[in-house]
């Protein structure tokens, strides 16, 4: 399946702490509906040459939901002109901050089949909201308002927690707020990502991020069944000990060939951030077909890595089948070069072994034996 990242707007009408986008100088930009017909024009190009591939798109920002339910029917309509043969290979999903929406949306989301909504929130203080303060007592009423406009209407929603400093103080309360806010509609837990000294307060190393999820874990564990879709842990379940590989982005080593993202210009990348770092530029959706960017040389190191690394930096770690070395991006923000592991593997490694394969007993062995030594 290839996954088309449409970043529909870079506005925002938060001024989230961490959030690179609010740092950057040019942020007015949104997609006009040409370079959105041309972008359908051009999956249906793309789905016709390759029957028997998907696409799924990821509507993103900024916040996409500033451009109001019209601009999303007006995506319908496009979808529904330039692509009749083949919309039923294509699926939509968004990731909002939910502080605009309203029942208005629920006609274009259905009829896009966005059925599932990602968010995220933090229940500290003055991490999220608008204005210079990061007003988050707005942020606040307007986030619950829509989680309960959600619910009334059966539409699902998952929840990213962004892990920072301010986090590791209380790890457990952390995990009942969460736990209680979404019911068992799940939630990931992440750690921050900062590639800049203004915001050094907030880092974590990859070591507190062990602590941070260590602390937590042996409850989790224990109940399990009350907790059940609560990640990175419910993944390692799947992937260890039922040996169900799903690996998000970050960690699948797969991202090479079936990402893009389109910006509010038609301009493509591999995702938001290699954009934003002006990397891995493929070109724009009016001048290249998505075959052409999906399969542009530039691509070819990631694919590389996947065959250096095993040999080189990841030739002693036997959990290359569930980290590949980590995300190409984070590697390159720390080397400069995408033929290094990344950071965040010391934190997949960490804790591993020191909390997950002790307390569930179970002890992670690699496919690729070939790959890992011993």
């Amino acid at each position: 399946m290839a996954t088309i990242i449409v970043k529909a707007t870079e506005k925002c009408n938060s001024n989230c702490y961490y959030c690179d986008v609010v740092y950057k100088k040019d942020t007015g930009k949104s997609m006009p509906l040409e370079i959105l017909e041309t972008l359908f024009i051009r999956i249906n190009e793309f789905l016709k040459a390759e029957i028997g591939e998907r696409v799924e798109i990821l509507w993103h920002g900024g916040e996409p939901l500033l451009l109001g339910p019209q601009y999303y029917m007006s995506a319908l309509k496009l979808q529904d002109k330039h692509c009749l043969d083949t919309k039923n290979r294509i699926t939509h999903n968004i990731q909002t901050n939910l502080t605009c929406f309203n029942s208005e949306f629920m006609q274009p989301f259905k009829e896009l089949g966005i059925h599932s909504i990602g968010t995220s929130y933090d229940p500290e203080p003055h991490m999220r909201g608008p204005g210079k303060i990061i007003d988050s007592d707005t942020y606040n009423r307007r986030f619950m308002q829509a989680l309960e406009l959600l619910d009334r209407n059966d539409i699902a929603w998952g929840l990213i927690y962004v892990v920072t400093k301010k986090s590791l103080a209380k790890p457990l309360d952390i995990f009942f707020f969460l736990s209680n806010l979404t019911m068992g509609k799940g939630f990931n837990m992440n750690p921050v990502l900062i590639y800049d000294d203004k915001r050094k307060n907030i880092a974590i190393t990859p070591e507190e991020f062990v602590e941070f999820l260590g602390a937590i874990f042996p409850y989790w564990w224990k109940y399990r069944q009350r907790y059940p879709d609560v990640n990175p842990f419910k993944g390692l379940v799947e992937n260890v000990i039922n040996r169900d590989l799903s690996l998000s982005c970050g960690d699948s080593g797969a991202c090479t060939y079936h990402h893009i993202n389109v910006a509010p210009d038609g301009q493509t990348s591999q995702c938001g951030r290699s954009a934003d770092w002006g990397l891995l530029q493929y070109g724009n959706i009016r001048d290249k077909s998505l075959g052409e960017i999906l399969h542009d040389q530039q691509r070819d190191p990631l694919n590389e890595r996947i065959e250096v690394l095993p040999k080189t930096e990841c030739s002693d770690c036997r959990f290359w089948d569930i980290c590949h070395g980590g995300c190409p991006l984070d590697a390159y923000s720390q080397h400069g070069s995408f033929m290094h592991k990344s950071e965040w593997c010391e934190a997949k490694r960490g804790f591993m072994e020191r909390y997950f394969e002790p307390i569930t007993g179970v002890k992670f062995e690699s496919r690729k034996q070939e790959n890992c030594k011993k």
